[in-house]
């Protein structure tokens, strides 16, 4: 008898392991607190963007430190479509990722919108190591839409303007 009970639990414990991993599904990327962004651009099919930055923090920091930054592509509706995370970006190196409208869903021209992503994220104080490295980040971006084909760059912006950080608390 209680081996019959057993194997229920055992069955119904398997049954919503199951349903829970499947019940929700994942949740909408939202644009990150920290960083630069760019507005939207729109991208047509033969082309390509590329968001390129440049760390160039001062020379005269006490000592060198590399920044944790990613760089992501995003849709008009805010679905994340590509992202590099670099996990050091030393002074004076760059780094840059570039994504194909012919290798995204849709015809067209398509709405997309240029992140940088890098800072320090919230939560618990951080320790000053962690303050130090964010101190010596000077990232440097820009974005470029360019034709496959012949290479050649069609569009240069570099007015990236800071997202607004996290909501603060009310006083």
């Amino acid at each position: 008898m209680a081996g019959k009970y057993f194997l229920r639990l055992v069955l119904a414990a398997g049954v919503l392991t199951c349903t829970m991993s499947q019940a929700q599904p994942p949740a909408p990327s939202s644009f990150p607190a920290h960083g630069l962004g760019f507005d939207l651009i729109d991208v047509a099919p033969g082309q390509s963007a590329r968001i390129h930055v440049l760390n160039q923090a001062a020379s005269s920091a006490p000592q060198p430190g590399g920044c944790q930054i990613a760089l992501q592509f995003y849709d008009a509706q805010g679905k994340l479509l590509k992202e590099l995370v670099v996990p050091q970006l030393e002074m004076g190196q760059s780094a840059s990722v570039d994504v194909k409208r012919d290798h995204l869903p849709g015809d067209g021209r398509l709405s997309l919108r240029a992140i940088v992503a890098f800072g320090y994220g919230g939560g618990a104080n951080p320790p000053p190591q962690l303050l130090q490295r964010i101190a010596t980040c000077n990232i440097i971006p820009r974005l470029e839409i360019y034709d496959n084909d012949s290479r050649n760059i069609r569009l240069v912006v570099t007015d990236a303007r800071p997202l607004p950080g996290p909501p603060q608390p009310v006083q």
